[in-house]
């Protein structure tokens, strides 16, 4: 039986040889084809280069909303990062660092006003209810459709009256 210098069997080095380069070569192919699957998901994320500036106005029956909240969620099927920011004296503007992605998103409008009763197990603490119809806030009814280079300026214009439908 022919020996290597090291004392081993050729034929068992020889294999151990092929071996470690058929794991070698798996290993780099699960490398490139990972990295080839998650390419394009890692270029979207984080990053901000792509992130637009987002403002507008919101209003509730003709009149600037004074205090609420507004978020963006990424509509069904378009996998980007949401964000959102405060709606103060009916304007909101959320800057490109923290902005939103060009693409599709959901609108979620909130507001709360007190209701002139104290929270029994906070002293000295206003209770407050939401303001809104739910359609502005749960319902998805408010939709953004965000563009590369353009002016990301989206007016609301919300109601409280419920639309009242008559038929003839």
């Amino acid at each position: 039986m022919a020996m290597t210098q090291s004392g081993t069997p050729r034929f068992v080095d020889a294999k151990v040889r092929s071996s470690v380069r058929w794991v070698s070569l798996a290993a780099t192919l699960i490398l490139l084809v990972s990295g080839l699957v998650l390419m394009p998901a890692v270029a979207g994320c984080g990053g901000g280069a792509q992130r637009q500036p987002v403002s507008g106005a919101v209003t509730m029956d003709g009149e600037p909303l004074q205090h609420g909240v507004i978020s963006f969620h990424p509509a069904l099927g378009h996998a980007a990062p949401g964000s959102g920011g405060a709606v103060i004296d009916g304007r909101f503007e959320i800057p490109a660092a923290k902005g939103l992605q060009p693409g599709k998103y959901r609108v979620k409008i909130i507001a709360f006003k007190e209701t002139g009763r104290m929270i029994q197990d906070y002293p000295g603490a206003p209770e407050r209810a939401e303001r809104l119809p739910i359609k502005y806030n749960e319902a998805d009814q408010l939709e953004a459709t965000v563009g590369v280079g353009e002016d990301n300026r989206f007016e609301f214009r919300l109601t409280t009256i419920e639309e009242i439908l008559i038929l003839p």
